[in-house]
């Protein structure tokens, strides 16, 4: 029930592009990402004036570390959200459990099946400080660093306040629950000319072909029970992202959805949940054979997931790909310097029809074009048009 009342509450906030959310604090949606989505108000790129001081230099498991959020000139706050992660490494998974806190101004989250692993707060009073107790995994992660927003005021935050500790002992450090997808450094040109034969593609718009689309996605059924994805989308001003929803609807939510985002210095692919009209991220998990590039103004990626693929939110969801779905397209900005995704500017484009990612066809908004043959037709209208407008 509270789930739902925070995103509730995060919904109402959006919508009503002012108030705030601080009755109940950040929403789930936000436990990897720590970015407020408080209308159009982005983060701040002064310097904060907040800190977070740690009691320890180091720890070893099962130590308790006590956390002071504050100011050296008392400056004032009304919002925080606070987690550890490993400083190297998977930086997604939450760790550690937060044990003592002021009751009246926080509260513990339960952020991707884990135990009061995150902590934000419960109303907008203002305070100066807050100390915190957070208690150690009982095997050894490594260094960690806390990592906290601080909202001063409702337009005004700032983003990746951070203190590091230093593990006591670098021996038998514990890997994470999962890895992070690598990257490969190459990027393999994706090949259009064999949309229709070996792969679906979807296009956008329907006179396009490939390289010359605003957006388009290929996608293509292996022999081992996995699926390849390829995007490909225009940037916003050397930054943004695009997205591949599947959807049992025409309209958003309830799905799942990929995204590929421009981050400081790479191309990142994530993966994501729209539970209404906004979208939450969702753990990095599943991705192999990644390859990212950003080249003249335009995003490029290409992956592969399992048929079986699971969000893991609350509860657990799981999306099975090879059952058919309607493919949603959509790019816009992203905010400054983090790779989060806002609002689309422009509607996302569907598919007419149903999808088998298992079929070869050749998609547009207006319906399948029938075939590689068909497609190479209209590539060859398009090239005589050109030549009789130039004649």
């Amino acid at each position: 029930m509270m789930e739902i009342l925070l995103v509730l509450c995060f919904c109402l906030a959006v919508y009503l592009n002012k108030g705030t959310c601080y009755m109940t604090g950040a929403p789930f949606g936000t436990c990897l990402t720590m970015y407020p989505h408080h209308g159009s108000a982005v983060h701040q790129t002064t310097d904060t004036p907040f800190t977070i001081t740690v009691d320890k230099a180091t720890y070893l498991p099962d130590d308790e570390l006590t956390v002071v959020i504050g100011s050296a000139n008392d400056t004032t706050f009304k919002g925080l959200e606070l987690k550890v992660h490993r400083l190297i490494g998977n930086q997604e998974v939450l760790e550690g459990q937060f044990t003592q806190f002021n009751t009246t101004k926080l509260q513990t989250q339960n952020c991707f099946g884990g135990d009061k692993n995150l902590i934000t707060h419960t109303n907008n009073n203002t305070v100066t400080s807050l100390t915190i107790k957070w208690r150690a995994p009982s095997e050894n992660i490594g260094d960690i660093q806390f990592t906290a927003t601080v909202v001063e005021s409702f337009s005004v935050f700032w983003f990746n306040v951070k203190a590091v500790v230093q593990a006591g002992s670098t021996d038998n450090i514990v890997d994470p629950v999962f890895q992070l997808p690598k990257i490969s450094a190459e990027f393999t040109p994706v090949n259009f000319n064999t949309c229709g034969k070996t792969k679906g593609c979807f296009f956008h718009p329907h006179t396009c072909t490939g390289d010359d689309c605003t957006m388009a996605v290929t996608y293509e059924a292996n022999d081992d029970d996995t699926y390849s994805f390829e995007m490909f989308g225009k940037s916003t001003n050397g930054a943004g992202y695009i997205s591949t929803a599947l959807s049992k609807d025409k309209s958003m939510g309830e799905d799942a959805a990929f995204v590929c985002s421009i981050e400081t210095d790479n191309v990142a692919v994530r993966f994501a949940y729209n539970p209404r009209h906004y979208t939450v991220l969702d753990y990095t998990r599943g991705f192999t054979s990644v390859e990212t590039r950003y080249e003249n103004g335009n995003i490029y990626c290409r992956f592969t997931r399992n048929t079986n693929t699971t969000l893991h939110q609350l509860p657990n969801l799981n999306f099975d790909l090879s059952e058919s779905h309607y493919l949603q397209m959509a790019y816009g900005e992203t905010y400054s310097n983090t790779g989060q995704a806002k609002k689309h500017q422009v509607a996302p484009v569907v598919t007419k029809d149903l999808v088998y990612l298992k079929d070869t066809n050749v998609l547009t908004v207006n319906g399948p074009v029938s075939g590689a043959k068909t497609l190479q037709c209209i590539q060859l209208t398009i090239i005589m048009s050109l030549l009789f407008v130039w004649l």
